[in-house]
């Protein structure tokens, strides 16, 4: 499984070399909503991020920390630096484990991979924005990257002090 997760990931990689984070095919760029002005003292709360849609994406975060490949049901994001240990190595993985996380059939797993999505994009998802590429979501905040399958539910914070799966 990890082989052809692998394959898979490759194979994406050289679909989307020539792709644009915000300009491919049926994309549709939406203004970022701002915050109220009244946060905080009993008016309405920030309104929320509305996602720019795409077909399929590979961004990166401001930090440049931590790189993903985003498709309409899959997204797999690595990270460079980290002061937290994944859980313990599977015997089934015979590659790199625990670089990052990967949301795929509305599950969540470690990577076990024997390569990275880390430099395969010059596209930035700053701080504030959002990507959406069928039902999985991603949001950027400068306190982390939460990707998650908007169908199931399930998906993923990651971020260099820490990493959340619900």
């Amino acid at each position: 499984m990890a082989v052809i997760r692998g394959i898979l990931v490759l194979a994406l990689l050289g679909v989307l070399s020539g792709c644009s984070l915000f300009e491919s095919a049926g994309s549709s760029a939406s203004p970022t909503p701002t915050a109220s002005a009244k946060v905080g003292f009993g008016g309405p709360g920030p309104e929320p991020v509305i996602p720019t849609t795409v077909d399929e994406a590979m961004f990166k975060t401001p930090s440049q920390n931590i790189a993903c490949a985003l498709t309409a049901s899959d997204v797999r994001c690595d990270i460079v630096r980290k002061s937290w240990t994944p859980p313990a190595k599977p015997a089934d993985c015979d590659l790199d484990w625990g670089n990052g996380l990967v949301v795929s059939g509305g599950k969540v797993v470690f990577t076990c991979a024997g390569d990275t999505v880390i430099g395969s994009s010059d596209q930035t998802l700053e701080y504030g924005q959002a990507l959406r590429a069928g039902s999985v979501r991603c949001d950027s905040e400068s306190s982390g990257l939460t990707c998650k399958d908007e169908e199931t539910g399930h998906g993923f914070t990651l971020a260099t002090a820490a990493y959340k799966i619900f």
